[in-house]
């Protein structure tokens, strides 16, 4: 090969390299988790570059006609270093140290025991040897926003205002336990709770910080934090409408989650995929799940993915990225309370149970679909492994489900059919006062939202007994009060048997039965009040079985672990005892008391969302 073909070759195949050492090097300066696969890394953004570049540089060498071609070699060797010095220093930067935060609490929406139990879960495993296990007893309405405000909050429904979908934050009535905390100092960090949109900022003065540092194995590291502006973080949960978080340079990860709504509704400040990638490159998504994006998306384009295929790997998907995005967060602001839930298990829960119940009956393939569920279990069992290796020895750590999953009952089987909730909600507001309409399974809730409850709750029954079918001439709907929720009301169609004939024919109140019913077979599995427990850390018991926890013994247990006082309004009390005097109440803290309003049923949220998981159909 001739001096100058060598020479350009070195020389083009470090100037090849070099924009993807340069990237490697800025981006593992903001994320040091970037590069965690680094040999796919080295190949794509440097080797790659490097091979077309050094086979440009060949070919122009080729042509040189320069009295010195030993001068390409002579710049071409320095050069060729740079990209991999730069490299590998972006492959070798160290991750910060542990966060001594007090609580870490972990969400998996829907997780369950029975499915815990059969699975290879070392993690869980770990939490429940070295802690305490127990099951924690859902309420009826069995619906995860109104779930999980009751945990945070330690009040029933009827008391903290969050009784069906179409809410916010600023609608709550009682304070949640985070909300407690910032008002006692803490830092705090809360990532896809739900009903935390509009986020508010929870900012800490100097003095608390000084404070809340003393005794912190990282006190360096939180006052560092809130010297370069990493005071906390709330990014709301899937029912959020719009790509609101607080900081706001977190607003990428639910732009990406939102891109298409956010297309849809023409939103302003959309930005396009990848300048979303590389914001969240910046604030810790990890080159494996970009590239796995980036996969699927080519794959989506030019393949036709089964709707439950496309269903569960981009709830796995969502899944990595929000462990990515939690855990440079959590290093990075450092707070004293910390929390990250996962929704995978709960969607795929709906969807894909009955492929994995075919599978261990021998009715159908052992195949992705079948693995979907178990899959995600095991994505969250690694997400905890990821968290306990990620906070100190003085870290108390929880793990919570709002309630637990079931296949189908056997009163349903067979029975393909799902009710529209979207034309009953039109007449009831209509007819009867502001309601929020949800379903699960073949029931469905509404929840009064007026003032006066007993009133609203007579002209519901009445306009019910005057809503006849007309092939049997009977009420359309069976009716009946749901345990501890006296401000809603469970229906379920009375006549059930449900066809396309029918379903072309018949007539409900005048209307068509197609407005309030379709023929499906989306959906497998159910919830069931028996969620899970597990707890962790310095001063808990270590591998005890406790007997069920109601559910509102979870916000006093918060509390407690936070070492902070619960209520005298709080009906539950916390597992582990309390070491506070309660305090009268804490609802001067509550969204309520700084501004917010009654939830009035028509709050905008993430309407596909809510279709997707089955909660409303129109």
């Amino acid at each position: 090969m001739r001096p100058t073909t060598l020479g350009g070759a070195v020389l083009g195949g470090a100037i090849g390299a070099l924009p993807g050492a340069l990237l490697i090097y800025r981006v593992t300066r903001d994320n040091p988790w970037f590069a965690d696969e680094p040999l796919s890394l080295f190949l794509v953004a440097i080797l790659a570059p490097a091979l077309v570049g050094a086979l440009v540089g060949a070919l122009r060498g080729a042509r040189n006609r320069a009295p010195d071609p030993q001068r390409l070699l002579k710049i071409g060797l320095p050069a060729a270093a740079l990209p991999l010095v730069l490299a590998a220093m972006g492959f070798t930067v160290p991750r910060p140290g542990p966060v001594d935060a007090r609580l870490v609490v972990v969400g998996v929406d829907g997780a369950t025991f029975h499915l815990i139990d059969r699975l290879d879960l070392p993690h869980m495993r770990q939490v429940e040897q070295n802690g305490v296990r127990a099951e924690l007893t859902s309420r009826e309405p069995m619906f995860s926003p109104l779930l999980w405000t009751t945990m945070a909050t330690g009040m029933t429904p009827e008391v903290h205002g969050i009784q069906g979908f179409r809410v916010q934050s600023d609608q709550a009535r009682a304070a949640r336990f985070w909300e407690i905390a910032h008002d006692q100092g803490l830092r705090v960090g809360m990532y896809k709770w739900l009903v935390t949109w509009p986020p508010t900022p929870m900012e800490q003065s100097a003095e608390q910080v000084a404070i809340m540092a003393e005794g912190r194995a990282d006190a360096d590291d939180y006052r560092a934090a809130w010297d370069a502006g990493h005071r906390g973080f709330i990014v709301p949960a899937w029912l959020a409408p719009g790509p609101e978080t607080w900081p706001a340079e977190l607003s990428f990860i639910k732009e990406i989650e939102l891109s298409r709504r956010l297309k849809r509704k023409k939103y302003a400040g959309a930005r396009p995929g990848w300048k979303l990638a590389i914001d969240g490159a910046h604030h810790g998504l990890r080159w494996s799940t970009l590239r796995q994006a980036a996969a699927w998306t080519l794959r989506e384009r030019f393949t036709r993915p089964r709707p439950e295929e496309r269903a569960w790997r981009l709830q796995l998907l969502r899944a990595a990225m929000d462990r990515d995005v939690f855990i440079a967060a959590l290093h990075q602001h450092r707070p004293d309370l910390a929390s990250l839930t996962l929704y995978a298990t709960d969607a795929l829960g709906h969807t894909h149970w009955g492929f994995m119940e075919d599978c261990a009956t021998g009715r159908g393939p052992c195949d992705d679909l079948a693995d979907a569920l178990p899959a995600a279990y095991r994505q969250a069992d690694a997400i905890l492994g990821e968290i306990l290796d990620s906070v100190g020895p003085h870290t108390r750590v929880l793990v919570v489900s709002d309630h637990g999953f079931r296949a189908m009952g056997p009163e349903d089987a067979g029975r393909f059919f799902a009710p529209k909730t979207e034309r009953l909600k039109a007449r009831l507001e209509a007819e009867v006062g502001r309601v929020d309409v949800s379903k699960g399974g073949h029931k469905i809730t509404v929840a009064l939202l007026e003032e006066d409850v007993e009133a609203e709750k007579a002209r519901l029954i009445a306009f019910l007994d005057g809503l006849i079918q007309e092939s049997t001439g009977q009420p359309f709907y069976r009716y009946e009060d749901i345990p501890d929720a006296p401000s809603a009301v469970g229906l379920t169609m009375a006549d059930e048997r449900v066809d396309e004939e029918r379903l072309r024919t018949d007539r409900v109140g005048g209307e068509p039965l197609s407005d309030y019913a379709r023929l499906t077979e989306e959906y497998s599995g159910e919830h069931d009040a028996a969620g899970i427990f597990l707890a962790t850390g310095p001063g808990l018991p270590r591998g005890e079985r406790l007997d069920p926890i109601p559910l509102l013994d979870l916000a006093p247990t918060m509390l407690a672990l936070l070492d902070l006082p619960a209520a005298e309004d709080m009906p539950g009390r916390s597992v582990f005892g309390e070491r506070h005097p309660r305090v009268a109440t804490w609802s001067t803290v509550s969204p309520a008391a700084h501004g917010g309003h009654r939830a009035t049923g028509d709050a905008e949220v993430n309407t596909e969302a809510l279709k997707a998981l089955g909660y409303i159909d129109e």
